[in-house]
């Protein structure tokens, strides 16, 4: 089998991104019969480092055979859609099967694919109606649906969102979980690379993630500043924040007063390495976020080690099951509680931490490729 995905998009820290990576990874390992071919634009910065993460798969290749998102320039970026439809017609040809992972950061779509539908909180979240995000998912959406051959969704609430949003859709919608990559794992405490964030083992909270409206990052401040001083003083706030420039400025203008606390610690740009130590070394995992397609941070921390309060909405129980404290995501007091409990010296903590341990043996992305190659399979038996 001959399977094609687009890649001029793949590099980054996003968890979109991240699970591209992750899946062509798991793919070439469990199926080495099979050829996985990974189209990007002709550029030696996108071709190089793609080379330097999948050379050593012998059984994926990469092509640089699509136009470079924005090669015209936004003003004629309509262009740009019309090449890369054709340089799809073209591609098509020589593949069994096309599957795009991002859809809606794809420049166009092929003729025939399988496509990962991530999320769908664009259209369903009032923070984001009237938005670009919103216009571009109820424009692609429909068309997407028609179109696709099969579609896999990272999660059963999202392809439950998707049936009643258009219940006129026939195709398979299949729910495949994600998972974290082997490289998040409990470390023991290395005070060297804890003195450089001015932090030690058990003596802060954590929060992962981009700046984004629906990522409840001002619930979480406000949930933070009902803990009592005198234990904000012993016990910090750490945000490990990326997204555009933009959405920071916004982000520290409306929560000014919050972030004066010198309590909570904003960091940017940490190394994965890093990363994994800080999770190992947190009190918990705070992730009050309002709506995930997956939300892959709270499978990274119980692979930490590391105990996990999330929300009750979206896919967040469905992912975390039973193994972290799941709150009401609108009330700060509510979190403030949990966030307390994980303190509290009576066992609490440590039970979740066990119970995560568990609940992240559910995922792997071994899992993940042999049905997403199931998926494929199934396509491909219906057009015989």
């Amino acid at each position: 089998m001959r399977v094609g995905f687009d890649a001029t998009n793949i590099l980054g820290h996003s968890g979109i991104r991240t699970y591209t990576r992750e899946l062509v990874r798991a793919l070439a390992v469990e199926f080495p019969d099979d050829e996985f071919l990974l189209y990007t634009s002709f550029s030696s910065s996108k071709k190089d480092p793609l080379q330097e993460i999948f050379g050593q798969y012998p059984n994926v290749s990469i092509i640089g055979g699509l136009p470079h998102p924005r090669m015209l320039g936004d003003g004629l970026k309509w262009l740009t859609v019309i090449a890369s439809s054709a340089a799809w017609r073209v591609h098509e040809r020589k593949l069994d099967i096309v599957h795009l992972t991002d859809p809606y950061g794809s420049m166009a779509l092929p003729g025939s694919y399988v496509a990962t539908i991530n999320d769908i909180f664009p259209i369903t979240l009032l923070q984001y109606r009237n938005s670009y995000l919103e216009r571009q998912y109820l424009r692609r959406t429909p068309v997407m649906l028609k179109r696709a051959k099969a579609i896999i969704t990272p999660s059963s609430y999202v392809a439950e969102t998707l049936r009643s949003r258009y219940p006129s859709c026939s195709i398979d919608m299949v729910p495949v979980h994600d998972a974290a990559s082997a490289s998040f794992r409990p470390l023991a405490p290395d005070e060297e690379i804890l003195r450089q964030y001015s932090l030690s083992r058990i003596s802060y909270f954590l929060f992962v993630s981009r700046v984004d409206p629906r990522k409840n990052l001002s619930t979480l401040l406000e949930a933070y500043s009902l803990i009592p001083e005198d234990i904000r003083r012993e016990k910090h706030l750490v945000l490990i924040l990326s997204g555009s420039e933009k959405d920071k400025e916004i982000f520290q203008a409306e929560n000014e007063n919050f972030l004066k606390d010198r309590s909570v610690i904003s960091i940017e740009g940490v190394p994965e390495d890093d990363l994994v130590q800080l999770y190992s070394s947190a009190i918990a995992f705070v992730f009050p976020s309002f709506a995930e397609g997956f939300g892959l941070p709270i499978i990274e921390a119980m692979q930490c080690g590391c105990p996990v309060i999330t929300s009750t909405t979206s896919c967040l129980p469905e992912i975390a099951g039973d193994a972290a404290i799941l709150v009401d995501p609108h009330s700060a007091a509510e979190i403030a509680d949990a966030m307390m409990a994980m303190i509290d010296p009576a066992g609490v903590r440590s039970k979740f931490i066990s119970m995560g341990f568990d609940r992240a043996k559910h995922f792997s992305w071994k899992n993940t490729a042999k049905q997403t190659m199931e998926v494929y399979r199934n396509v491909l038996s219906q057009q015989d």
